[in-house]
């Protein structure tokens, strides 16, 4: 969860021509499956397919799906400052997770800013668009409890990965992979017997 601050200030706003006063408030922000599924459940379109082309208007929703809190005024997430934007991208960026693949930078190493990772989505079954029940589809047929849903995003689906690889039969080994682990297997049984064959 990522707790922001956002102080009380008073702000003009050009389009109504009038200054707008926002009273001193405490943003208790989850990115969630949950989260996700309100917002698409609002906008009809896949979240992790949107990416870049999001508008601010769908960008600010988001963010009051991810508010815990009843009751906050609208007009918050308007006027928020960089810094705070800044620091709700980098919650969401967050890995929240020890776990690594094979291949992918682990989540304790640098990165480069300039190459920020990006929300990715889910590995896709062939002929779906990932979406809020999708994964929810995944979670039950992988037997994940539905209070996972509140899990931060990024964390839940490396376990979602992790458990789909667990099920996955190992990859069977090609002809000439076999004939190498039995020949390794020879020579570990004449060293070890002392004999030559």
């Amino acid at each position: 969860m990522l707790v922001l601050k956002i102080p009380a200030r008073q702000v003009w706003d050009p389009n109504r021509e009038e200054f707008l006063y926002i009273r001193e408030t405490t943003l208790r922000l989850e990115h969630s499956l949950l989260s996700l599924a309100k917002w698409e459940s609002k906008w009809h379109i896949p979240f992790f397919s949107s990416g870049g082309s999001m508008s601010r208007e769908q960008q600010l929703d988001y963010l009051r799906c991810m508010t815990l809190d009843k009751g906050v005024d609208p007009k918050v997430y308007q006027f928020l400052t960089r810094e705070q934007l800044n620091a709700i991208n980098t919650y969401m960026d967050d890995p929240m997770t020890a776990t690594w693949f094979h291949g992918e930078p682990k989540p304790n190493e640098p990165r480069d800013p300039a190459k920020r990772p990006r929300q990715k989505a889910p590995p896709r079954r062939s002929g779906t668009v990932t979406t809020a029940e999708v994964l929810y589809c995944q979670m039950f047929q992988l037997g994940i409890s539905k209070e996972c849903e509140k899990w931060h995003l990024n964390r839940l689906l490396t376990l979602l990965r992790v458990c789909s690889e667990a099920q996955t039969p190992p990859k069977k080994m090609s002809r000439g992979e076999a004939m190498a682990q039995q020949r390794a297997l020879n020579a570990q049984r004449k060293a070890k017997l002392h004999t030559r064959g």
